[in-house]
């Protein structure tokens, strides 16, 4: 208890009371009937054409409970059920977990137990068997609420390994490790992160703009034409200003500009110019070293340099692929198809094949002869076939020509859109599998570091092993997706819809699109107000009587 009569039981007698000048005991909001939390709205499918089908991806709404730190919020959290509707117990209690079998690798998590536990068939993904544990150099030395397990799967996971929805697939590889305090600490297997808003600043500065003169005449849309020329210079004597100006006027003033003085200071000294504003984008950084050791070990008869090798080709499946030698590729584009191609064959001329080379140059002028001529050779047919062929290429480059002068559009390349899906295959759990402190998906493997090392063993081969592997998150993480690694069940705070912001504001339907949602995209992100329940407002008048209700219910819609 704090000193200076400073006691919070003193100050709050009754667990449940809420009359007390003071306000209720903080237990009390836990004991408060469930308040509604909305899952989003179900998501209209549609077909490769974009029209609706008449089905629906359906969201569930929950329960929650007014949480204790935010008076604007529910609360919801269930460790027990990865697709609970209502919260758990969130006072302690003898039956508070209600699976026997849960309880009892919770609260005693021995190797035999959990290997138990993962084979009634809970999930396909989180899965354990003594051949992970027996080689590894902490088994037996350290508690399993202490366990790092690093998975590998076929298809990039989520991050709760519990959810047959998110998770159907096993493991295709793991390996094991433990939380010691020495290698492996807890600022480097998940529970250290930095994350933050991006701003960038603006700087208020003089504008210079140059002046225009306006429009000019019509003489000059005449250009090009026949007797342009001479209309223009008839519309150009009988204009009075402009010949006056044309003598009065000295052309090297006309860019002059006065504020190019670098010695002098234009505007106000002594002030402040610069701010900060939101840019886009949110940031997150979470870097992790793993630290797997593991001892050669004779267990059940099996020779230990054997059983090394088969933990290396684990070892190797979980950190690496395989892969094959690709020596480069050429691809061509673009070219100037309008090169015109040589008559004779000029590599012989290279060669210094003069006598080849005119035989090509008279059997090339024969061939264009004859294909100009339709095959008619110097007929009258054969000469007017040539002339009509001529003609018509004569009128190709006239219009080619036109056309590059009125400017042809480019083909433009664009880079295909992000889709924001998982594309880490790697995920890491730290502390009882029962109960995990973090379970992190949609992980990269960006690093191995392999040290096989110490005195020969049985066999003579070297009795240690040790795997040190880098991890990251393949994208960023948001407020909610932070949480999750922490939430079976993802978002744990129910306050205010997101909303899509524009510098001027966070407006209800800012951003792009106006806040609505385009054809086949999801609305989880479009919330409207109306979609969520608001927490009772007696609930915070009672801790806080001095605030309007007014301004409770507008506070609350601006946190995002």
């Amino acid at each position: 208890m704090a000193a200076n009569g400073d006691n919070y039981l003193a100050s709050n007698p009754t667990p449940n009371d809420s009359s007390t000048s003071t306000g209720m005991r903080v237990g009390a909001y836990y004991g408060n009937p469930d308040q509604d939390f909305p899952g989003p709205p179900g998501v209209q499918v549609r077909d490769k054409k974009g029209k609706k089908n008449g089905e629906k991806y359906l969201t569930y709404d929950k329960k929650g409970k007014p949480s204790i730190f935010n008076r604007y919020s529910v609360f919801f959290v269930n460790q027990q059920d990865s697709a609970a509707r209502t919260p758990e117990d969130y006072r302690d209690s003898p039956n508070r977990i209600k699976d026997e079998a849960l309880q009892k690798l919770r609260t005693n998590p021995t190797s035999s137990n959990l290997i138990a536990w993962s084979r009634e068939g809970n999930t396909n993904a989180v899965e354990y068997a003594w051949e992970d544990l027996l080689w590894c150099k902490n088994y037996g030395r350290v508690p399993n609420n202490y366990m790092i397990t690093l998975r590998r799967f076929k298809l990039p996971p989520e991050d709760d390994l519990f959810s047959k929805a998110k998770n159907m697939n096993p493991d295709i590889a793991r390996m094991i490790a433990w939380v010691d305090g020495d290698v492996n600490k807890w600022e480097n297997v998940g529970l250290k992160w930095n994350h933050k808003l991006n701003f960038k600043p603006l700087t208020a500065e003089l504008q210079t703009k140059e002046s225009q003169p306006g429009y000019g005449s019509e003489a000059g849309a005449m250009e090009g034409l026949p007797g342009g020329g001479l209309i223009k210079s008839l519309m150009s004597i009988a204009d009075t200003s402009s010949s006056t100006a044309a003598r009065t006027n000295n052309p090297a003033t006309n860019s002059f500009n006065p504020y190019e003085n670098e010695n002098v200071v234009f505007g106000p000294i002594d002030v402040i110019k610069t701010m900060m504003i939101r840019d886009t984008g949110l940031e997150f950084k979470q870097e992790m070293t793993i630290v797997f050791e593991y001892e050669l070990r004779s267990i059940d008869g099996i020779n230990p340099r054997v059983a090394m090798l088969d933990l290396l080709s684990n070892v190797m499946i979980c950190t690496m692929n395989r892969g094959t030698f690709w020596g480069g590729d050429v691809r061509y584009y673009g070219g100037n198809p309008r090169i015109m191609k040589p008559i004779g064959d000029p590599k012989k001329l290279e060669s210094g094949d003069y006598s080849g080379y005119f035989d090509s140059l008279v059997s090339g002028i024969s061939g264009k002869l004859d294909g100009l001529s339709g095959g008619k050779g110097l007929s009258w047919e054969g000469i007017k076939n040539a002339a009509k062929t001529m003609g018509g290429n004569l009128m190709s480059q006239i219009a080619g020509g036109a056309l590059d002068k009125m400017g042809r559009p480019g083909v433009q390349a664009l880079n295909a859109l992000l889709s924001g899906e998982s594309t880490g295959e790697w995920h890491l759990m730290v502390g009882n599998p029962a109960n995990p402190i973090i379970s992190i998906g949609n992980l990269i493997l960006s690093e191995t570091d392999v040290e096989v090392f110490g005195p020969l063993g049985f066999d003579d081969f070297p009795s240690k092993v040790r795997v040190t592997c880098k991890l990251a998150p393949a994208r960023p993480r948001d407020r909610t997706e932070i949480l999750g690694m922490f939430s079976r069940n993802g978002r744990t705070y129910l306050t205010a819809p997101v909303s899509t912001t524009k510098y001027a504001g966070n407006k209800p339907k800012g951003g792009q699109n106006g806040g609505k949602t385009r054809k086949g995209e999801s609305k989880r992100d479009n919330l409207k107000q109306n979609d969520f329940t608001q927490i009772p407002n007696t609930y915070v008048t009672s801790r806080f009587p001095n605030h309007d209700t007014h301004f409770i219910t507008q506070s609350a819609k601006t946190i995002r």
